[in-house]
C-alpha cells in the first residue's frame, strides 16, 4: 500500500517486497560464485536458470512498480519492457540453440537485445521530464562532454580489442560494434543526466545509473572475451546484478513534488568539462607516441572544443555576479 513519509514523499513498500530482494540477491551471489570460482554443478542451472530468473522476476517488478505509480508510470513501462526483451531474447536464444556447439551470429535475438537500448533511452527521457523544469544550454553541454569522454575511454579500453579481434562477417561486425557503442552512449546520457539535476542526484538516479554501468561492463566484457577467442561468459553475474539493481531503483522513494534544482555554480559546474579536456589532451599525448585511428583523435579534439566553450562562454555564475551587485535581488541594487 503507498503511504506518505514526515517529508512528504510517496512510496509504495508491498510486504512481500522485502522476502523478494533477498531471493534475488541470494540467487545473484550463487550465479556469481559459481561463475568466478566453478565450485561445480549444472552449469544451466547458474548460467540459464539462475540468470533468466533475475531478469525475468527484474522485468516483474518493474512493471509491478508502473501499476503502483502512476506520474511516472510511462517511464517504468519503458524500462520493464526493457527488461522483458532482454530476457525473452536470453529464452528464445536458449531454446533454438543451446547445446549447439557452433551456433550462428548474429541471431533473431540480437534484435531483441538492441531492442534493450531505445526502450532504456525512453525510460530515461520519461524520467527527465519529470524531474527537470528546464533546460539549461551549460548543463546540456555537460552531457556532450560526458558523451565524448565515455566515447574516448571506450574506444580505447572495448572498440580496439574488438577490433582487433573481430574476424566475422561485416553484418556480425555491426552488431558487435553496436553493443559497446550504444553502452556508452547510455551511460554518457546518464552522465549528462547527473548534469541536467546539478551533480547532485537521488538514490533512484544513482541505482540507474550503477544499474546500467554494471550491465554495460557484463556488455564489454562479453564483446573483449569473445573477440580474444574465449566462448565462455565467466562474468554473467553482472548483468543479473544490473537488472537487480533497476528493479531496486524502481522501488525507491519518489518524491511526490518535485524540487527544484540548485544552480549549479563554480568549481563544480565545469568539472566534467575539464575532466573531458584533461582525458582528451591524455589521449592526444598517448596517440603522439602510440599511434591511434583518426576517428579516435578526432572525437578527443571535439571534446576540446565542446569543454572550452562550455567554460568559456556558458560558466553560470552566482546570483549577482553578472550584474556586479548582491543587492538586486532583494530590490536595494540599481
Amino acid at each position: 500500500m503507498a503511504r506518505a513519509d514526515d517529508e512528504g514523499e510517496l512510496y509504495a513498500s508491498p510486504a512481500w517486497l522485502s522476502a523478494v530482494w533477498l531471493v534475488l540477491v541470494v540467487i545473484v551471489v550463487l550465479e556469481a560464485v559459481d561463475e568466478l570460482f566453478d565450485v561445480g554443478g549444472p552449469k544451466v542451472l547458474y548460467e540459464t536458470w539462475f540468470h533468466d530468473a533475475v531478469l525475468a522476476a527484474s522485468a516483474g517488478l518493474i512493471l509491478a512498480r508502473a501499476a503502483y505509480e502512476p506520474k511516472a508510470r510511462a517511464a517504468w513501462v519503458a524500462f520493464g519492457l526493457a527488461q522483458t526483451t532482454w530476457l525473452v531474447g536470453n529464452v528464445a536464444w536458449s531454446i533454438a540453440y543451446s547445446g549447439r556447439a557452433n551456433p550462428p551470429y548474429p541471431t533473431f535475438a540480437d534484435v531483441l537485445w538492441l531492442l534493450w537500448y531505445p526502450l532504456i533511452f525512453l525510460g530515461i527521457a520519461s524520467l527527465i521530464r519529470l524531474r527537470v523544469d528546464n533546460f539549461e544550454l551549460h548543463r546540456w553541454m555537460d552531457g556532450i562532454a560526458a558523451v565524448l569522454v565515455v566515447l574516448v575511454a571506450g574506444s580505447a579500453f572495448v572498440l580496439h580489442p574488438v577490433l582487433e579481434g573481430h574476424h566475422q562477417g561485416t553484418l556480425a561486425a555491426v552488431v558487435d560494434f553496436s553493443y559497446p557503442v550504444l553502452d556508452i552512449l547510455v551511460i554518457g546520457a546518464l552522465l549528462g543526466v547527473y548534469g541536467l539535476v546539478g551533480w547532485r542526484p537521488d538514490r533512484m538516479w544513482v541505482l540507474i545509473g550503477l544499474g546500467i554501468l554494471v550491465i554495460t561492463i557484463a556488455d564489454a566484457s562479453f564483446a573483449v572475451r569473445q573477440a580474444s577467442g574465449l566462448s565462455d561468459d565467466r562474468y554473467a553475474f553482472t548483468a543479473s546484478l544490473g537488472a537487480l539493481l533497476l528493479a531496486y531503483a524502481a522501488w525507491v522513494r519518489v518524491p511526490q513534488r518535485e524540487r527544484p534544482v540548485e544552480r549549479v555554480t563554480g568549481l563544480r559546474a565545469v568539472a566534467l568539462p575539464l575532466m573531458a579536456q584533461g582525458l582528451a589532451a591524455g589521449v592526444q599525448v598517448y596517440s603522439f607516441f602510440h599511434p591511434e585511428d583518426t576517428g579516435e583523435e578526432v572525437v578527443t579534439l571535439v571534446v576540446l572544443v565542446v569543454a572550452s566553450v562550455q567554460i568559456i562562454l556558458t560558466r553560470p555564475r552566482p546570483a549577482g555576479a553578472a550584474t556586479g551587485t548582491a543587492g538586486d535581488e532583494d530590490g536595494q541594487g540599481r
